[in-house]
């Protein structure tokens, strides 16, 4: 058995906010820095991780999540440039199929896990998907992927609790949105404070709604915070709901602008604080991870962080793990932090029993 399947959408490119006359973070150097980075790196061996080819989706696929109607607009907004999806949202002439590719990508990547062909997978495509709800696109995201991927396990392969983690800086509003009232699909969203960033939605008193209350749990962390918050968050209550959960597939939407270097948030998570994640996952749950959000230089280290955790293989050496050191010191952080635990326990605990 390969440890961990490669999916990547090649045609990526053609979604490209130049071709619309304007800068954007999202774009494709963002993947063109992870396939130059992973192409030198050694991981990519056939038997540790292996690339495998994929179809694209059908339009099928993302109507078990989005609306007809929505679906038909993005198709729209492709062939008349006058449509707009909205401000933070670009779209091409490509873009439906770019669209179609990662999809098919990250059923692929699902395909690979759930028949036993790979223990973990890495969908690695763009665009993000975790801020689409079922009619709506927001912060580069127009499909969500994560949400496919877990109606498609449901009704192709028939899996009857996936739980959906989200360790993106920003909070996983519309995935959330899809599954709010579905106590099959257990979400989870571990972000910076909702005060501080966008989308300004995923604070700790939303928690889904019935008959799925406690369903949806979103942990606000606060600003500078680091691994130690993270894996203390993780430890006192991602493993024990895991537990009792016990999702058949963990779906983790892998943003890296968590990362301390991201210019775009507040948080300082290494790569030692990504692999140390990951590891705790992989070690007792299957995982499909898929790209979601990073912007900085970084993205090929990160990725090859991911892919070392879930295939079992040790960590490259981190150079910046004072930020541990100085982040537990941060006494405003910790202060926030524990604040900010105990509020979402009192919340959880008639639900999971924490």
């Amino acid at each position: 058995m390969v440890h961990v399947g490669v999916t990547l959408n090649e045609n990526h490119y053609l979604h490209d906010s130049l071709l619309n006359g304007f800068p954007c973070p999202e774009n494709p150097s963002r993947l063109k820095k992870i396939q130059e980075y992973l192409k030198y790196g050694g991981l990519l061996d056939g038997v540790r991780c292996h690339i495998y080819n994929s179809e694209p989706a059908t339009v099928r696929d993302v109507l078990r999540v989005h609306t007809n109607e929505y679906v038909e607009f993005v198709k729209s907004c492709t062939k008349d440039p006058r449509l707009s999806l909205g401000k933070d949202v670009y779209i091409c002439p490509s873009s439906f199929d770019v669209l179609l590719g990662a999809t098919g990508c990250v059923l692929n990547a699902g395909d690979l896990v759930v028949t036993g062909k790979c223990k973990h997978s890495f969908a690695l495509i763009r665009p993000p998907g975790h801020h689409a709800g079922p009619d709506t696109s927001s912060g580069f995201c127009i499909f969500n992927n994560s949400g496919v991927l877990a109606r498609y396990l449901q009704e192709v392969h028939g899996l009857e609790r996936i739980t959906i983690i989200n360790i993106d800086a920003h909070a996983s509003d519309g995935t959330h949105a899809v599954f709010e009232a579905d106590p099959s699909v257990l979400c989870i969203s571990i972000h910076q404070d909702q005060s501080t960033l966008y989308p300004y939605k995923g604070f700790i008193r939303d928690i889904g709604v019935r008959p799925a209350l406690g369903y949806c749990i979103n942990m606000e962390m606060p600003p500078e915070s680091s691994n130690p918050e993270y894996n203390v968050f993780y430890d006192e209550v991602v493993d024990k709901v895991l537990e009792k959960f016990d999702p058949q597939m963990v779906i983790l939407e892998c943003g890296f602008d968590a990362y301390h270097k991201e210019a775009l948030t507040k948080l300082n998570l290494t790569i030692t604080g990504y692999y140390q994640l990951i590891v705790k996952l992989a070690s007792k749950w299957n995982i499909v991870s898929l790209l979601e959000g990073g912007y900085h230089d970084d993205l090929g280290l990160l990725t090859s962080v991911v892919l070392r955790a879930l295939a079992g293989e040790s960590n490259i050496k981190d150079d910046v793990d004072l930020i541990d050191l100085l982040a537990s010191r941060h006494a405003k952080t910790r202060k926030d932090f524990n604040n900010n635990l105990s509020l979402l326990k009192m919340r959880l605990e008639p639900y999971w029993d924490l």
